[in-house]
């Protein structure tokens, strides 16, 4: 069976990626280093022969793939609210030490909440790990593969690349914190994926 290449990158940097806040589901808008980002990762892609490019519908992820279609001159970016961040609830817009004061996490462990997803798990209102994953790998089931006409690029938010990572490895939580513009490479089948 064909398979294809699926490239899936966080987006550009924002002003609430600047001074640590939590985004979530909020719809923040690209900084003027997160335009720049985007312009450097579509140069970089250039050379990836990718025919179809998905996103977040969350604005900071669409900028991100439109720049990068246009550099790279696919067609429009198909967006898909399935690929948006994990919603987290009343936490949207808290630094994490406003976070770790709430769940009562010592300041000087602040740093597990960016890197164990669990964690906040008991937030209010905070989308539950389970129903995140499923919403992910939902849409990622929609995905044929493009065989060798090309590459697929998938434009998201840093919660997705460590959500696939995390259902595609035995990392457990233990993952890296993807930087802005940042992406993971995978490969699929049409049924099964891999992760390089």
């Amino acid at each position: 069976m064909e398979s294809t290449e699926v490239l899936v990158a966080r987006h550009g940097e924002t002003y609430w990626n600047r001074i640590s806040r939590w985004q979530g589901s909020s719809d923040i808008k690209l900084n003027q280093t997160g335009i720049q980002q985007a312009r450097k990762l579509g140069e970089l892609l250039s050379r990836e022969k990718i025919t179809r490019i998905y996103s977040s519908d969350l604005q900071r992820a669409v900028t991100t793939a439109t720049i990068i279609s246009e550099i790279i001159g696919t067609g429009p970016v198909i967006t898909d609210m399935r690929l948006r961040e994990r919603g987290l609830g009343k936490f949207e817009g808290w630094k994490s030490e406003e976070v770790a004061r709430f769940l009562s996490i010592p300041l000087d462990q602040k740093h597990i909440l960016e890197t164990d997803e669990l964690s906040i798990e008991n937030g209010p209102e905070v989308e539950p790990w389970e129903k995140f994953l499923k919403r992910i790998w939902d849409f990622m089931g929609e995905i044929s593969p493009a065989g060798n006409n090309g590459k697929t690029l998938i434009v998201a938010h840093g919660g997705v690349l460590r959500a696939i990572e995390y259902s595609l490895t035995d990392k457990g939580f233990d993952l890296p914190v993807y930087g802005n513009c940042q992406f993971i490479r995978l490969s699929t089948d049409g049924k099964n994926w891999k992760i390089y």
